[in-house]
């Protein structure tokens, strides 16, 4: 057994002694003394907006959620900046806002940044004072059934018939050239197509010839024409031309003509009643016009018609009767000038 001696022993309880008090000093620490610590956080709220009087009040407590320059040491103030203002603008009546009072409730901050916040409606954007509108640009379109009166008058040449009469085909036969007035109406029905009535005088013209029995022959034959007529204009001349000045046109035509012939002369002393024959007609036509004014247009043209057979009524001045002298179709080619006036 080992001894121990006074020091050692004196060591011992020593130690023994500090542990013992090292411990009773924790345990009444920990039962003496409570730490208590207790963080407000300013701003955490998106809605909750810490002002700066706030800030000031509340020290270095209060963290913003999104400090400024101005906000980082709520303390310490800025001096305030000179800003130039420009001169202030009149403003409408009806756009004029009215300043929020200061003793306003602060929990009405909010709401009235998130209405400013607010981004405006859209409105449409005009179209710049100097941009073409697309109507300008689209060409003007002339409007369907469009009315007009045409007159015009020309030279027809006509064409010298075979003729057959009592001593049987005519040795030879020539007829007169003439003079033409007409009239019509008509109207646009498409953008190229335009429909028309036209009525045609031709002056009397003479005919002279020798019949088989070698007698001169001597009379008139005058004409009166009702025709239906179609034409198409070629508007797309236009674009060959570089310029809407002409506008060519063809067209066609069918009526009624009446030739109407005077009493026909024959050397051998006697003479042979006229008498009035209705035939079936027809034309091509081919021509211009022009605009003058935005109502009257100028047209020039030519038409080959045919105005079908004159005859004699085969009655003699002697009161005998015997075969009418009848002739074969009577052609002619017209060249005509004249004015479309537009109602």
């Amino acid at each position: 057994m080992t001894k121990t001696g006074p020091l050692a022993t004196l060591a011992l309880g020593t130690a023994c002694l500090c542990t013992s008090g090292a411990t009773n000093a924790a345990d009444r620490i920990r039962d003496d003394f409570t730490f208590t610590y207790h963080i407000e956080v300013a701003g955490a709220d998106t809605s909750d907006v810490a002002t700066d009087k706030e800030l000031r009040d509340s020290g270095t407590k209060m963290i913003p959620a999104k400090p400024s320059a101005k906000s980082r040491d709520p303390l310490k103030q800025e001096a305030p900046k000179t800003v130039e203002k420009p001169d202030p603008q009149p403003v409408p009546a009806a756009e004029t806002k009215s300043e929020p009072a200061a003793s306003e409730d602060k929990s009405a901050a909010p709401a009235a940044a998130a209405q400013e916040a607010a981004p405006a409606p859209e409105q449409p954007a005009a179209a710049p004072a100097n941009e073409p509108t697309k109507m300008a640009d689209s060409p003007t379109k002339e409007p369907l059934f469009q009315p007009y009166l045409r007159i015009d008058g020309g030279y027809a040449m006509t064409s010298d018939p075979d003729g057959t009469g009592t001593n049987g085909t005519h040795r030879s036969s020539t007829i007169q050239d003439t003079g033409l007035l007409g009239i019509g109406i008509g109207t646009r029905v498409e953008d190229q197509i335009r429909v028309e009535g036209s009525l045609t005088y031709r002056s009397p013209m003479s005919i002279d010839g020798t019949d088989g029995g070698g007698n001169t022959l001597s009379g008139e034959v005058e004409s009166i024409s009702a025709m239906a007529n179609l034409y198409y204009d070629i508007t797309q001349a236009h674009e060959w031309l570089g310029n809407d000045t002409f506008t060519p046109y063809v067209g066609g035509g069918v009526g009624i003509s009446m030739l109407d012939t005077d009493t026909m002369q024959n050397s051998a002393g006697t003479s042979e009643r006229g008498t009035q024959v209705y035939n079936l007609t027809y034309a091509a036509m081919a021509g211009v016009s022009s605009k003058i004014t935005d109502f009257i247009t100028a047209d020039v043209g030519y038409r080959f018609i045919n105005l079908g057979q004159p005859e004699q009524d085969g009655s003699f001045s002697g009161g005998g009767s015997t075969t009418a002298t009848k002739y074969d179709d009577l052609f002619a080619h017209e060249f005509r000038a004249g004015l479309r006036f537009q109602f």
